[in-house]
């Protein structure tokens, strides 16, 4: 990384941001971008896109990869949990986001949005949601409306605490998405398969999982692949996406891994599409996208 370059963002990561890139070891790979050392892990990024139902990608998903000595991988959230361990969430969370920012912004049309997740327990660990990341995103001339803040609500125990974090990143302009969405980790196959009829299925998903994500108001809700699984499990799935897009939130199926699930997730009106089938993730300044898929996708 030329001198000059490294002298700006030193100082704005020390302004903005109170960290000391000297301690991250920050550098540039052809191969990877900008990546960064924390804790004596290696980090950078990766983006995988994000497509409407027309094939034409909205935007891209950031995300971490972790390693130990540049050779063990780890998860992001086994990551996430060596920071929340030593007392260094909020630095580490900072660092990663900014990171994922710069690559992005090196790489990818301006136009397009940058999903960024949050870890739960940032969100009760401060008060000023988003508001220093909007200081770097200004020095780049990024408007906070291009970035989707992915929000587990599942994960979050305390709904005063949630809807409280979302207020705050709406109100700076950001866009906010509820990530896999509860169903999946609370049975959805299960759910599927309920004796009843299918009016008193939709009463009963509606009442335990759907009022409480509408009633954040996000800009997107994102569905989990799994929920895929089931072939039975389509109605339930068709009946999710119309009840949140009469709600008027945008409604994504995430974690597509095969023909099959791309057929159910277009089937159900799903807005979006992410997965390993469309494209995977990629730290080159490109994903590599099925041509075949991107023609279905298209036509």
């Amino acid at each position: 990384m030329a001198q000059a370059n490294y002298a700006y963002l030193k100082l704005l990561f020390k302004n903005n941001l109170l960290l000391d890139l000297d301690e991250y070891e920050l550098s540039d790979v052809n191969s990877l971008g900008l990546v960064c050392q924390f804790l004596g892990m290696h980090l950078s990024s990766a983006f995988q896109p994000i497509f409407r139902s027309d094939g034409k990608i909205i935007g891209r998903e950031a995300l971490l990869r972790a390693s130990v000595h540049e050779q063990f991988e780890l998860l992001p959230e086994a990551a996430f949990e060596e920071a929340y361990q030593t007392g260094r969430l909020v630095q580490f969370d900072r660092l990663v986001r900014t990171i994922h920012l710069l690559n992005h912004d090196r790489r990818f049309p301006e136009h397009e949005l940058l999903f960024l997740n949050v870890h739960p327990r940032l969100l009760s660990a401060v008060s000023d949601h988003g508001r220093t990341f909007e200081q770097i995103l200004h020095y780049y001339s990024v408007p906070t409306s291009q970035v989707v803040i992915e929000i587990k609500e599942s994960a979050v125990a305390d709904s005063v605490v949630l809807a409280e974090a979302i207020r705050n990143y709406r109100n700076l302009g950001y866009k906010i998405a509820v990530d896999d969405f509860g169903l999946a980790q609370r049975g959805l196959k299960k759910l599927s398969g309920l004796p009843g009829t299918y009016e008193r299925l939709v009463s009963n998903i509606h009442h335990d999982e759907l009022s409480r994500v509408i009633a954040l108001h996000p800009d997107f809700v994102k569905l989990d692949g799994a929920v895929l699984a089931d072939p039975q499990a389509t109605g339930v799935i068709y009946s999710l996406v119309t009840s949140l897009r009469a709600a008027g939130i945008q409604v994504g199926i995430e974690c597509i891994e095969t023909a099959s699930q791309l057929a159910i997730a277009r089937k159900a009106g799903a807005d979006f599409l992410q997965g390993n089938y469309l494209a995977k993730a990629e730290s080159a300044p490109y994903s590599k996208i099925r041509p075949s898929v991107a023609e279905h996708l298209a036509a």
